[in-house]
């Protein structure tokens, strides 16, 4: 039995990208991760539609839907593809040259709405404009290779953008990336020539499983437990905002967090216990602060968040949320009352310049005067509800 090209083609690199999702789940609590992920599900989608819409077409006397389907979905989130391609290269990068990167972020991000915009207008109007179904066949619209020739514009200014911005990526990242936009490039080329088969996806597909094994599934940077960043990835990162906050005047802020009673926790419920505390803190802290905060576990129960954020109110209210979010965990699972976070923060001045060891040790040591806090008032609540 002869199988075609595209049906090998296509069903491997779906069973790829869906292993990738599964394998990759370890890091999805951080910005890469997350972003990672959204990568492989839109690339699948794509595939999945591609593979739809072709038996479709294949077989228009019954399965005609399936083409109008498949092909539609590929019509319109093409361009997000190459947006999300876009956007994760992006986070590997440090926050210098942020004007230039925005110009290339709202072409990518203008390119993708328009695209959605005009396709949805075409298909509910009846106008036909990128493709149409006539007699069971399949037709190419008056802005097809319009719509085509910008598809490949803008595949090549996600390598060009790649190879302009290298400078902002971290060494150790470096390679691996640029072969995300390189291979989705070569893909496209050889899709000029090989009109039945994908190869723009595949290539996408190839270049996320060269991320997976070079970045995803071995950053030394994140935390295996939690997924969020380690000691080594949380002093990177702030070696590196404190050398830019003193280039550019900005302020930033840190805030560091240590889980009270965890050893109770350990002791009465287990490691296992233990364990999932310090998950759902992670979790709590990737809800709170968002993907535009640095958020790592600094060791054992303790944790570090990176944020722009300078207004002491604002953070506080952060802080505040934490808090809450907490104790709903704590009373889910039912686990000692005094069980909680103790914080310190601090806004960095670039007019002051202090190292990053000396600004880490002064958060340190307001972290720890409330936490002292903390067990003092709970020793007194102890006291007071063994007199009652």
């Amino acid at each position: 039995m002869n199988i075609d090209g595209w049906i090998v083609l296509n069903f491997f690199c779906m069973l790829l990208l869906v292993l990738l999702l599964y394998f990759q789940s370890s890091t999805s609590s951080i910005q890469t991760g997350r972003r990672y992920s959204a990568l492989l599900v839109m690339t699948l989608i794509l595939f999945v539609a591609e593979t739809v819409g072709h038996i479709g077409e294949t077989h228009p006397d019954n399965l005609l839907i399936l083409a109008r389907v498949g092909y539609f979905i590929i019509f319109l989130l093409d361009p997000v593809d190459i947006l999300f391609a876009m956007t994760y290269i992006d986070c590997w990068m440090n926050e210098e040259n942020k004007s230039g990167r925005r110009v290339f972020s709202l072409a990518f991000h203008v390119f993708a709405i328009v695209n959605i915009v005009l396709v949805i207008i075409s298909k509910l109007m009846g106008l036909n404009l990128f493709y149409y179904f006539e007699n069971g066949e399949y037709f190419r619209g008056p802005l097809f290779m319009l719509r085509a020739s910008i598809m490949m514009v803008f595949i090549f200014l996600l390598f060009v953008y790649a190879v302009v911005y290298r400078g902002n990526i971290l060494n150790e990242y470096r390679n691996a990336i640029i072969m995300l936009p390189v291979l989705s490039l070569i893909g496209t080329i050889l899709q000029i020539f090989i009109a039945d088969l994908d190869t723009t996806y595949a290539g996408i597909t190839i270049g996320c499983l060269i991320l997976f094994f070079f970045l995803q599934s071995k950053d030394v940077n994140v935390d295996y437990l939690t997924g969020v960043l380690n000691r080594r990835g949380l002093d990177v990162r702030l070696e590196e905002k404190i050398r830019q906050s003193i280039g550019s005047g900005e302020r930033f802020s840190a805030i560091m967090m240590d889980v009270d009673h965890f050893k109770e926790i350990n002791d009465h419920y287990g490691h296992l216990a233990g364990d999932k505390t310090v998950r759902n803190v992670a979790e709590v802290l990737v809800e709170v602060f968002g993907q535009n905060a640095y958020i790592g576990r600094f060791g054992g129960d303790e944790f570090c968040i990176i944020t722009n954020l300078d207004d002491a109110i604002v953070i506080e209210e952060k802080i505040n949320q934490v808090h809450i979010k907490i104790k709903n965990i704590k009373e889910k699972n039912g686990w000692t009352e005094m069980l909680d976070v103790s914080c310190g923060y601090r806004v960095y001045d670039p007019s002051d310049a202090i190292s990053a060891e000396a600004f880490q040790e002064a958060i340190d040591a307001l972290m720890y005067l409330e936490k002292q806090e903390h067990h003092l008032n709970d020793r007194r609540k102890t006291e007071r509800v063994s007199h009652e």
